[in-house]
């Protein structure tokens, strides 16, 4: 072996051609006044070159219309697919250029953000924080300690005159903003985005925005509509709203907006295919690389069919190649698929080892590096790892993570042996998973979010169908008594599927998966979804285990909660019995489970007024959780508010009292004081103090309970719904009060 130094070009080589696709771009400069929309859309088979032709486009601007302001995104980062991150990132790569103020989009993106996680502090670790300083972090602080609740006051009181005038311009109520759920709100927020950029901006001036890889945005998402319902928000929401702002996308496939969408946009909209290479623009390419030889030159064409990615692999041999030896047309693969395993032939096993356990992940950074090749003992010293990232095939992002281009990573996985392939997984596996170990339910971050993403990722390839419930069942578990159900709930219906395809559509597994989504379901006040699948559910486990079975009391006594929750009382009280049934004679009448059926058949008697019947049934409850699991645990809080709310129906009020407080204590203790346990708790301690006259500290409780919910669940949920007639019944009599005065 000949020892010299290593030329690597990598993502520095020179760009050729594209000479049609630049011109359609430079005209479209010239007639972008003309148009009050623009969107230029470059699309063609992966690997061919479309993130380096929007590269081009971009030095184009920079160099011969300095004065054009532009921006640029790449789906290809998972997280950017997202409405609020995609709007988050875009503000911050367009502030690095100009003196832009999102003042309205900061705000309705800070209550977003708030009403999904309103746990988690609005701090620099878990919320990609405004920029903007004094009075937008004041806000932040507000919404930090009181939630949106007391927004509009606070913005009334602190924002600065010129803010003031901004916002009086909007036609947008911060009030009506603040009460709105999540999805609403981001389902706005491409419009606040844009109304802030067109107020920087104006309509004169011109601005370009990129947008790579658009296919993207169906990632997952292939049996669930059809492309231009996701795209939607971009169509419709962003680009409509941005009056004579040009876009440029790349994508695979050509867009179906004129025939699926709106037949105006042919007058908007010019479709470009990025095709193969000219072959005269392919040898200049290679002859910029320094190959010289024309025979190899010709059969790195020929067997790179002009595509950009294999030309590139093919220079990436070359320069494997060259220290070692004079290189030859024989040294070179002669199709597509040899291309791959030539460039592999000539990477010493160390390179080859490390790029196989790389391809695993879908991105990873220095850490993570470091840890997989030490694992793995793959020989690749950590010191070669910027020599590594200089293959043309690995791409960068603006968080500081590494991914392999998706031809080369599907290569690698395929030349991958399959048992060190699911080692990987198992060991990615391991690794996400621990970082949501013994996670505080009170403290989920959106690092613990991407984590269990991650991990759900890793174990559907590293573990056995049946085995990966049960992981998921446990994992997710503290996700779901935080209430990120918005989370979890896709991953369920994932989980369905896979359950259903391997072990058919009648296994337990099945009815355990439809009775934990249908709970879901349920919690987020979709009744009717969570009731066709408890049905379902119900029969899977009668028609495999029995009609006596603790599964089947387990499924008949979430059915009955769900009509119960339904005002379908009649209903509930069957399914309820018999589910109690059930649970005595296989597991003993002091069994936690068959309190809790005894707490939930006393809630249904406390509905019908029947409170002789409860009071007995509550008290045996108590007793039973008391002991195990114990004095402190959640669902002893139950109970203890369902004691309370019966002696409250009977008038005894003193009796009442003390249970709802140590209710509300463990409640805050054990779940955190922004649960909608905790908001369920309070809404009934002010009921209480409203049956008893107290109407200030009924108020007052109220108010933070409908805070809660209002973040949580959102405004059109049941609960959300019960608390605020009950804020708005109490408000209206101290009206009617103070008028008597």
């Amino acid at each position: 072996m000949s020892i010299g130094p290593i030329t690597y070009f990598g993502k520095d080589r020179v760009f050729v051609d594209r000479e049609p696709c630049i011109q359609a771009f430079r005209e479209n400069i010239q007639n972008s006044r003309n148009r009050e929309y623009n969107v230029l859309f470059y699309h063609g088979i992966p690997g061919i070159g479309k993130s380096k032709l929007q590269k081009e486009l971009q030095k184009i601007l920079n160099e011969e219309y300095p004065e054009i302001l532009w921006a640029a995104i790449d789906l290809n980062t998972k997280t950017y697919r997202e409405v609020g991150t995609f709007l988050i990132i875009l503000r911050n790569k367009i502030q690095e250029k100009c003196k832009a103020k999102f003042y309205l989009f900061n705000i309705a993106h800070a209550i977003y953000w708030k009403k999904l996680h309103p746990e988690s502090p609005l701090q620099k670790e878990n919320y990609p924080l405004i920029k903007e300083g004094g009075f937008f972090s004041k806000i932040i602080g507000i919404l930090d300690e009181f939630g949106p609740a007391r927004l509009s006051w606070d913005i009334i009181n602190n924002a600065p005159d010129s803010i003031m005038r901004f916002l009086k311009e909007q036609a947008v109520d911060i009030n009506i903003l603040a009460a709105m759920e999540a999805p609403e709100i981001e389902k706005l927020l491409p419009g606040f985005f844009a109304a802030d950029f067109m107020d920087y901006l104006g309509t004169d001036s011109k601005a370009y925005i990129f947008i790579d890889t658009y296919e993207a945005l169906l990632d997952g998402l292939r049996d669930k509509g059809s492309f231009h319902e996701k795209d939607e928000w971009i169509r419709d929401n962003l680009i409509q709203n941005m009056l004579g702002v040009s876009w440029v996308i790349c994508g695979r496939e050509k867009l179906l907006w004129v025939p699926e969408c709106d037949s105006d946009w042919d007058m908007y909209l010019e479709q470009h295919p990025v095709d193969e290479l000219p072959k005269k623009y392919c040898t200049k390419f290679l002859v910029s690389c320094g190959i010289r030889n024309k025979d190899i030159r010709n059969v790195i064409i020929e067997a790179s069919e002009r595509v950009p990615y294999y030309l590139n692999l093919s220079v990436d041999t070359f320069e494997k190649i060259s220290p070692k030896k004079q290189p030859a047309p024989e040294d070179f693969g002669k199709t597509q698929p040899q291309i791959f395993k030539t460039f592999v032939k000539y990477l010493d096993s160390n390179e080859i080892k490390a790029l196989e356990v790389l391809s695993v992940p879908n991105s990873w950074d220095r850490k993570l590096f470091k840890t997989l090749m030490a694992e793995f003992d793959t020989g690749y010293h950590a010191s070669k790892y910027s020599e590594l990232i200089k293959f043309s095939f690995i791409k960068t992002d603006s968080d500081g993570k590494y991914s392999i281009h998706q031809l080369m990573r599907k290569s690698l996985q395929a030349y991958h042996d399959p048992t060190d392939c699911k080692d990987v997984h198992k060991f990615l596996l391991t690794y996400y998973s621990n970082k949501i170990e013994d996670i505080d339910i009170k403290a989920i971050t959106s690092e613990h979010e991407t984590a269990l993403a991650d991990a759900f990722y890793h174990a559907k390839k590293a573990l056995e169908t049946e085995e990966l419930f049960k992981w998921f069942i446990k994992v997710s578990n503290p996700f779901n008594k935080a209430a990120f159900w918005q989370l979890i709930t896709p991953m369920y219906e994932e989980m369905l599927q896979l359950l259903k395809a391997k072990l058919g559509p009648e296994h337990p597994s099945v009815a355990n998966s439809l009775n934990n989504l249908a709970g879901l379901y349920d919690n987020m006040g979709e009744y009717k979804k969570a009731l066709s699948l408890y049905q379902r559910a119900l029969e899977i486990v009668e028609k495999t285990l029995g009609s006596e079975h603790p599964v089947v009391a387990i499924t008949l006594n979430n059915l009955a909660g769900l009509y119960d929750s339904m005002g379908e009382y009649e209903k509930a009280l069957p399914f309820y019995q018999r589910a109690l049934e059930i649970k005595e004679k296989v597991l003993g009448s002091e069994h936690p489970d068959v309190a809790t059926i005894l707490n939930n058949l006393t809630l249904l008697y406390r509905h019908t007024g029947e409170y002789e019947k409860a009071l007995p049934l509550c008290q045996r409850a108590l007793e039973i959780v008391e002991k195990v699991p114990g004095s402190e645990h959640s669902v002893v809080a139950t109970i203890l508010n369902n004691f309370a709310g019966v002696y409250e129906s009977m008038g005894e009020y003193e009796k009442a009292l003390p249970f709802y407080q140590r209710a509300l204590d463990i409640c805050e203790k054990v779940l955190g004081s922004e649960h909608p346990n905790v908001a369920n708790s309070l809404n009934n301690f002010a009921g209480l103090y409203y049956s008893m006259g107290d109407y200030e500290k009924a108020l007052l409780l109220y108010q933070r309970a409908l805070e809660i919910v209002e973040n949580k669940l959102g405004q059109n949920h049941p609960t959300t719904i019960t608390i605020n007639n009950n804020y708005n019944g109490l408000l209206s009599e101290i009206s009617e009060e103070n008028e008597k005065r």
